[in-house]
């Protein structure tokens, strides 16, 4: 059994940043652990497993034990790699070997398992990167690289599984595989924890859901009873999403591309028969990981030339793309903010004084945000150089209700005089965002009607086998 009873937490000494909370995971159970960004998931992840007190030199007061090891203790901590699997909110901080079989064979090595060529085929081929073993990392879009931390994060067989934001990145085909992931290791007697935003994709798997909120438990309940109407007030994503009627009558096409072949000689290419972005929209691109829609956001960018066909754009364009460090210049917030305010002309801060972290965390570097975090500001930056055509790859990746809203309505606003492109998995943003959705299927780029694309999203996620 898990089992934390945490009478408080934090990481530095006399500053609580959670306290009472109670948390409990039989054999073959799945607990979901839910909450707004800064409510405390991440405290209680830290301290479960014993990293708050052993690598962060955090502290807390109450118990933990993992089948009867103490991971607060570190003696307790140096068991903890045997007995948890664990998968973080961001692949690209949790990947650090150059392909998906050395990933996997690396934590097999280090625990010292035999019979490890065997064993780390078999997993890839488990989570559906057969073909790709070999594949630089570098290589592999999001949701695969996602893919990779869960093969390494159950590899050796662990009895625990914490799982931190595992559907962020995935678009909903891949979600649907990682419910079945979820509901396989309930059936094999695992303890399962999951921490999410996105609170309405397990609703139906776990046993129970607890919402922490200002560092305390605010909520719990069964996840097949829980009280929808209170998780959304509580900052918790659990309801259905709503489909808004689209705004677009294009008056001034801003970025058409016509006969347009995409992507790498003799590598993946995309096909784009017609497509077309006004002034005064949001037009989302849909489709799987690993489709391409990354691969014609970067052409339309200028970023990479056609194979085939024309792109053009009317005006300047600002490309942000899906691991948003590489538009950061500054070492320091602050600086970002003023780069961006002198070389756009625009205002960051029109967007970035909405978050309460930010006057906080002014003179921190931007690499140390949070993956949301670092998703606000390359989008605030984005604001500041008032494109003709802003281009955003998975822009609401990684946010929780309350910061998801504050980005939408940025998007809205900087629609009003640009056209706006979205990469997206995210079925809230094409439902209740985008006014036109293009959808990648089998290498081919399509205009599809946005209902229908809602549809296909939610049916994608909900089968899992």
């Amino acid at each position: 059994m898990l089992r934390a009873a945490i009478r408080g937490a934090g990481y530095t000494q006399g500053k609580v940043v959670l306290r009472n909370v109670e948390v409990s995971v039989e054999k073959g159970e799945v607990i979901m652990i839910a909450g707004p960004s800064g409510s405390g998931k991440t405290t209680f992840f830290l301290a479960s497993t014993g990293v708050l007190t052993n690598l962060l030199q955090g502290w807390v007061e109450g118990s933990v034990s993992l089948g009867g090891v103490n991971p607060l203790s570190p003696s307790g901590f140096n068991e903890v790699p045997r007995l948890v699997g664990v998968v973080l909110q961001d692949p690209e901080k949790q990947v650090a070997m150059p392909t998906p079989y050395d990933e996997v064979a690396f934590t097999l090595e280090n625990l010292g398992f035999g019979d490890i060529e065997e064993r780390t085929m078999k997993m890839l081929r488990e989570v559906g990167l057969s073909g790709k073993e070999f594949h630089s990392i570098e290589d592999l879009s999001g949701g695969e690289k996602r893919r990779v931390t869960i093969a390494a994060a159950i590899a050796h067989d662990p009895d625990y599984l914490l799982l931190d934001e595992p559907t962020a990145s995935l678009d909903p085909w891949a979600i649907a595989s990682v419910r079945g992931f979820v509901a396989e290791m309930k059936n094999r007697g695992k303890h399962v924890v999951v921490i999410e935003h996105k609170a309405r994709y397990f609703l139906d798997l776990v046993d129970r859901v607890i919402v922490i909120r200002d560092g305390s438990m605010a909520y719990e309940s069964p996840g097949t009873g829980a009280d929808v109407k209170l998780l959304e007030k509580l900052g918790v994503d659990a309801g259905e999403p709503s489909v808004a009627e689209g705004r677009s009558v294009c008056e001034e096409p801003i970025a058409s591309a016509r006969r347009l072949v995409a992507g790498y000689r003799g590598g993946y290419t995309v096909e784009v028969p017609e497509f077309e972005a006004c002034r005064g929209e949001v037009v989302a691109i849909v489709g799987p990981n690993g489709s391409g829609k990354t691969t014609l956001l970067k052409t339309l960018a200028g970023l990479l030339k056609p194979i085939e066909g024309r792109v053009s754009v009317k005006g300047r364009s600002f490309y942000v793309p899906q691991v948003p460090d590489y538009v950061f210049v500054a070492p320091t917030l602050e600086r970002e903010v003023a780069e961006a305010r002198v070389r756009g002309g625009g205002d960051p801060e029109r967007l970035l004084s909405r978050f309460s972290w930010y006057r906080a965390l002014k003179n921190s570097s931007p690499y140390s945000l949070s993956h949301g975090q670092r998703r606000i500001v390359g989008l605030a930056v984005a604001l500041a150089y008032r494109p003709k055509l802003a281009l955003l790859d998975e822009p609401t990746t990684g946010l929780d209700k309350s910061a998801y809203e504050s980005v939408r309505s940025a998007m809205l606003e900087l629609s009003t005089d640009s056209a706006v492109v979205v990469a997206t998995h995210d079925v809230r943003l094409v439902a209740d965002t985008a006014d036109r959705v293009y959808m990648v299927r089998e290498g081919i780029v399509s205009e599809v009607d946005k209902r229908r694309a809602v549809e296909a999203m939610e049916e994608a996620w909900r089968h899992w086998g």
